[in-house]
């Protein structure tokens, strides 16, 4: 798997919680909306014949019947979540995904076939919505620092965890931003491409290090 690709995979489950975050507010503001018309339901006006419940007789005239609170519209939440399953779908559409109900499975299934160039185009996309619906829900970046260990292409100890979707799909990255050089880099990163920022799954860089610790004992 290319840098690329990594990059992109990683956006895509930077992805997952913040749009499981957005679920959550769309269900709490959906049931905060459901609660309200039902506090308003018993109290529905009538210029005829004054305020009368939800249950009054069928035989009333309906078409002057007003409700104490206006009908909810849409919310802000929903609306956001529209957007973020709109963009994904239209992603998951353009990389010629399997069909599927859910547009995040269909572009982590597709991603692994994809050509470097295209991973690169789809790990933009990813970061643009990540980066609105974090802020949006108040999000932080899901990172963690790795104290103590040397990048492998600079040798500065600013490696950053990046730990949103499962362990084994965890990432690192250089918080230098240096970019790769492409073959022959000392980064070691398989399928290196020049100019691409550097990225490791964790499991190498944590087995390189405990490696080079055993390697030591040994010495």
């Amino acid at each position: 798997m290319t840098p690329h690709h990594l990059h992109a995979l990683a956006a895509l489950h930077s992805v997952g919680p913040a749009r499981a975050r957005l679920a959550q507010l769309v269900r709490a503001e959906t049931r905060q909306a459901t609660a309200k018309l039902l506090a308003a339901a018993p109290a529905l006006r009538s210029p005829n014949y004054g305020t009368r419940t939800s249950v009054g007789d069928h035989g009333d005239p309906t078409g002057g019947l007003v409700l104490d609170e206006r009908p909810v519209r849409d919310t802000t939440w929903a609306e956001l979540d529209h957007r973020l399953t709109g963009k994904l779908g239209w992603l998951a559409d353009t990389i010629r995904a399997t069909p599927g109900p859910d547009p995040w499975w269909r572009i982590y299934d597709a991603l692994p076939r994809l050509q470097p160039g295209t991973a690169r185009v789809v790990h933009r996309h990813l970061v643009d919505e990540d980066t609105w619906v974090r802020a949006a829900v108040g999000l932080g970046p899901d990172r963690e620092p790795l104290p103590g260990v040397a990048c492998p292409h600079c040798g500065e100890r600013q490696l950053v965890v990046q730990t949103a979707g499962p362990v084994d799909a965890w990432t690192v990255v250089c918080a230098t931003g240096r970019l790769c050089t492409g073959q022959g880099c000392p980064c070691g990163m398989e399928g290196a491409v020049e100019g691409a920022a550097h990225i490791w799954p964790r499991a190498a860089v944590i087995g390189a290090v405990a490696g080079a610790a055993h390697a030591a004992e040994r010495g």
